[in-house]
């Protein structure tokens, strides 16, 4: 990044008690990264997705669990939940986090809702020419992807009127956005 394109700082102090301090001294060197860049982290986290938490009413569950759970229902269940569920479920999210719906949110709520804070899986895109590739891991099984598809082709079709192709494997799903201008 260079000098024009990095974002504006401010220099702030706060204290914090010895325990806390070691906490985060002791997790910043297993990162290999700065106190600094930890508390920048922590800090994005809750700006971007903590403080929305009980507003878009989200909880943490444990990853077991909810591969349980999807384990429990049959194919077809399980993508007739993911269809219900993405009709509804990512624009009102969507709305009350960024206050608009288009194509840069409802990927945004992919990457950093599903994906980066929700920890359901890692989130990859490219865009080459008129095509954006997006790629999600997670490890919630074949059942996972399957939810996954039904929700993301959902909330594309109802959000944006787009009928994405996906591919789907085990541990992974990948859908293409054709003309990717509707932002």
């Amino acid at each position: 990044m260079n000098q024009e394109t990095r974002p504006s700082t401010v220099t702030r102090s706060f204290r914090f008690e010895n325990e806390l301090s070691y906490i985060l001294e002791e997790e910043a060197e297993r990162m290999g990264i700065s106190v600094n860049a930890l508390v920048g982290i922590i800090l994005r986290r809750y700006c971007d997705f903590t403080r929305y938490l009980s507003k878009i009413d989200m909880i943490v569950i444990n990853r077991e669990f909810l591969t349980f759970l999807l384990d429990t229902y049959d194919d077809d269940s399980i993508r007739k939940m993911g269809t219900k569920l993405g009709q509804i479920i990512p624009s009102d999210t969507i709305m009350f986090w960024k206050k608009e719906i288009n194509e840069y949110s409802v990927l945004e709520y992919i990457e950093k809702i599903i994906c980066r804070y929700g920890h359901l899986g890692t989130y990859d895109e490219i865009l080459q020419s008129e095509v954006r590739t997006v790629v999600i891991r997670h490890r919630l099984g074949k059942k996972g992807s399957i939810f996954f598809q039904a929700y993301f082709c959902s909330a594309l079709k109802v959000m944006l009127g787009i009928d994405a192709n996906f591919e789907i494997t085990d541990s992974s799903l990948k859908f293409d956005i054709i003309n990717s201008s509707k932002n």
